[in-house]
């Protein structure tokens, strides 16, 4: 190949990824200028297509009219999942019920006197003056004793700081649920309106892929589908692994409500921001401040082979179901998540492995195997 061919192809390449950059930017501002009002739409999409499969079942194995079947079904499920979330979110206002008394309860009973006690002792410090021989000594002590002085008073501003940060807080979420109901109102009706003619949206959305891309692009829906319910599925073991672990512990420690607090912290675990940490590390430090030391050093223990268990176990059973070698999942989803977030911890495992499934069928040719 000479020098002009070789230029000649870097030109064609530079201007084909400015024309796709220029696309994708333009998509990006798209979906940020009105992916918020879109979104209960979008979610109403999925979820009408997640349906459509008990629905087809009810319409052609039992013979239930499709319009009927499709309202039953939709109703059915935004109710199971109302249910679900009042009793789930009733056990977490109970949870945190709980941990705000106790924590009040340790920091007047525990942490406040063991500050009073200390300033009297410098306190009585700054009143010896035997014990230094300078003056300068005894105004360092004097200094700090009445620095300690007032350790009581800046706590209590403090908890008054979080109080009111709190109170801000609990306002701004009652301020944002009517925007929250307006959205899942629109997000129901939008279900029902799509279940009902799914099929003819699928076909409408098929023709408007042109036909040099529509096998293409509908291997693309079915690779990407078919991995994302195997991903799905591997979250789902490893969320009963997790759930199942923090039961035995908690069972093991004697905590009250041991399986509600297994199954909201195995839901706090799924999400990569959060995990485990946020609810164990936080207890076992105020277990060990409170001179409980065996709720402490179990708590810490259960988090430790929680977190290696699940380092361990993730990368291999989500590789295995996306067809990558742990060795090189593991490292997709840490870049995924420090880039991207919790879709980078999800997207850029999922788009490796459809390269590499596209390299494997010769479609592309990126690397050798």
């Amino acid at each position: 190949m000479d020098k002009e061919e070789r230029l000649r192809r870097q030109r064609e390449f530079l201007i084909k990824f400015a024309y796709w950059a220029v696309w994708v930017c333009i998509a990006l501002f798209l979906i940020k200028l009105v992916g918020p009002v879109l979104l209960p739409f979008v979610a109403a999409f999925l979820i009408a297509w997640l349906l459509s499969v008990p629905v087809r079942f009810a319409s052609e194995r039992m013979h239930i009219k499709r319009s009927l079947a499709a309202v039953v079904i939709v109703f059915l499920f935004y109710g199971l999942v109302a249910v679900l979330l009042y009793f789930l979110g009733n056990r977490v206002v109970l949870l945190i019920q709980g941990i705000g008394g106790e924590l009040t309860e340790f920091l007047s009973n525990t942490i406040f006197p063991m500050v009073q006690n200390f300033c009297g002792w410098l306190s009585s410090l700054t009143g010896d003056g035997a014990i230094f021989s300078d003056a300068a000594g005894n105004a360092a002590v004097r200094a700090a004793g009445q620095e300690s002085a007032q350790a009581i008073s800046h706590a209590g501003q403090m908890v008054s700081g979080v109080s009111g940060t709190v109170i801000d807080a609990v306002s701004g979420v009652a301020a944002g649920i009517p925007g929250v109901c307006m959205n899942v109102l629109l997000a129901v009706i939008a279900t029902v309106f799509m279940e009902l003619d799914f099929p003819g949206i699928l076909q409408f959305l098929r023709k408007q892929v042109p036909k040099k891309w529509q096998n293409t692009v509908f291997g693309i829906k079915d690779y990407v589908m078919g991995t994302m319910g195997k991903c799905v599925l591997s979250y789902v073991l490893i969320f009963i692994m997790t759930f199942a672990e923090l039961s035995v512990g908690f069972l093991v420690l004697q905590i009250d409500g041991a399986f509600a607090i297994a199954f909201i912290v195995s839901i706090l675990d799924i999400l990569p921001v959060l995990g485990t940490g946020t609810v164990l590390i936080p207890w076992a430090v105020i277990a060990f401040a409170g001179g409980n030391f065996k709720m402490g050093i179990g708590v810490m223990g259960l988090y430790l082979i929680i977190t290696v268990v699940r380092n361990i176990v993730e990368p291999k059973l989500v590789g295995e179901q996306m067809g990558l070698s742990p060795v090189v999942m593991l490292p997709c989803m840490i870049l995924g998540l420090n880039f991207f977030g919790i879709v980078g911890l999800f997207g850029v495992p999922l788009a490796v492995a459809f390269l590499k499934d596209l390299n494997d069928r010769g479609v592309i040719h990126i690397f050798k195997c």
